[in-house]
């Protein structure tokens, strides 16, 4: 029985979990340190890190469960975003492949066969779904 994206993604979560601690931090300084022009949009980057990891996860899960509520989560993060910088859908696409390498890396011989290519489909919806967003003018970009 082949599994959908969204089992491998839970069984790679799953394999992941005893190896999570401290990962969030890891993305945070590895991202920064790739995109140091965007280190100054992160007022609090202890309270943005985890909650970044956490609903990226949860966002990218959610579309390989067909969720009703990812379009409107999306909306949500751009306009967010977009508080603090003017982040592209590259940008997006950067962090999902940095997520989904340090979760396979971490996981090492547990991450499941197929788990990075079910991760990165999901990944390119997003950005997909990212690039169609319409800038919302009322949400200003922080200088």
């Amino acid at each position: 029985m082949e599994l959908t994206d969204h089992q491998l993604m839970e069984a790679s979560l799953e394999a992941l979990a005893p190896r999570y601690d401290g990962m969030a931090a890891e993305l945070f300084d590895r991202y920064i340190a790739g995109h140091p022009h965007y280190a100054a949009a992160f007022l609090n980057p202890a309270a943005a890190q985890e909650r970044m990891t956490r609903e990226t996860l949860e966002v990218m899960l959610g579309l390989a469960a067909d969720e009703n509520w990812v379009d409107h989560t999306v909306t949500n993060f751009i306009d967010l975003h977009h508080n603090y910088a003017d982040f592209t859908p590259q940008d997006y696409a950067i962090w999902f492949a940095l997520v989904i390498e340090t979760m396979a890396r971490r996981t090492g011989a547990d991450w499941p066969e197929g788990a990075s290519a079910a991760w990165q489909r999901q990944a390119d919806g997003l950005v997909a779904k990212v690039a169609a967003v319409e800038r919302n003018d009322e949400v200003p970009t922080r200088s």
